[in-house]
């Protein structure tokens, strides 16, 4: 073989392994339905149906063992207030979330990756209201006040302090 005069460059097809960036959504509220009466699984399609009812739509929906919970767009939390005191349930919503996104290709098959930021969350004393992942992201919601630390912490103890600018 002769060498070419001409090298050509490689295209990166995939991005990096690791954490690639960290991100905070803000302006949501975390909705709790609790200890609704048998069959808890009818009354949970009928606390769906009056929140789809009332054009809100939701995000990170978990089911519990006597209710639900999920997180809506923080200015309709009034008006979800209003759909689940119509039901006559038992609620709570906690509003001034924030949501933390910590992204990481194939985050899944990186071993232990989801399991250290889960331990920097803990070990920030943030409380975290919901966490949940996918592929390529884990999402936290916690506090407005406290997601700029967490965010930070992350970014400091998993990326490096040159990567966190």
């Amino acid at each position: 073989m002769s060498d070419s005069p001409h090298q050509v460059a490689e295209t990166a097809f995939e991005k990096r392994r690791g954490i690639s960036r960290v991100e905070v959504r803000s302006g949501y509220a975390q909705v709790h339905v609790s200890r609704l009466t048998p069959p808890v699984m009818d009354r949970r399609l009928d606390v769906l149906s009056a929140i789809g009812d009332a054009d809100v739509n939701i995000d990170f929906l978990k089911l519990t063992g006597t209710g639900l919970s999920f997180v809506v767009p923080e200015h309709l939390a009034t008006s979800v207030s209003n759909v689940l005191k119509g039901l006559e349930v038992h609620f709570s919503i906690r509003e001034d979330r924030h949501i933390l996104l910590v992204h990481a290709v194939n985050m899944r098959d990186e071993e232990g990756l989801i399991a250290r930021i889960l331990h920097e969350a803990i070990a920030s004393g943030v409380r975290l209201d919901h966490v949940s992942d996918m592929h390529d992201r884990v999402l936290m919601v916690v506090k407005a006040d406290e997601a700029e630390k967490l965010k930070g912490r992350i970014e400091q103890s998993l990326m490096g302090a040159a990567s966190a600018h």
